[in-house]
């Protein structure tokens, strides 16, 4: 059987699950604004080439499921000082069905 993998995504403090949230600066793409380099752009179809100043490039937020005051009074054992909805990668492994 061959193994294949899938990467999960948990808050980094208390272990709930999280989603990411779509950034509304820059609608996902991580880019926003268009800077050619000159003072006055004559560009005839300017693209947005500039780093999103609010997810610096993500394109989104990851966001803790569970309440704000839920995730601060059950941190994981030793991940006390890790912020609410701090990315904690893992995979997690299976056998595939054949």
């Amino acid at each position: 059987m061959a193994k294949r993998t899938h990467t999960e995504y948990q808050c980094g403090r208390c272990g709930s699950s999280i989603m990411f949230e779509e950034c509304g600066n820059c609608g996902g793409d991580g880019v926003s604004g268009h800077d050619c380099g000159v003072d006055c752009c004559c560009c005839d179809e300017p693209y947005d080439n500039m780093v999103c100043d609010l997810c610096r490039g993500a394109g989104s937020f990851p966001r803790c499921l569970s309440s704000e005051e839920w995730c601060q009074a059950h941190p994981l054992p030793g991940h006390e000082k890790i912020p609410r909805s701090w990315p904690e990668v893992f995979e997690v492994r299976y056998a595939a069905r054949t």
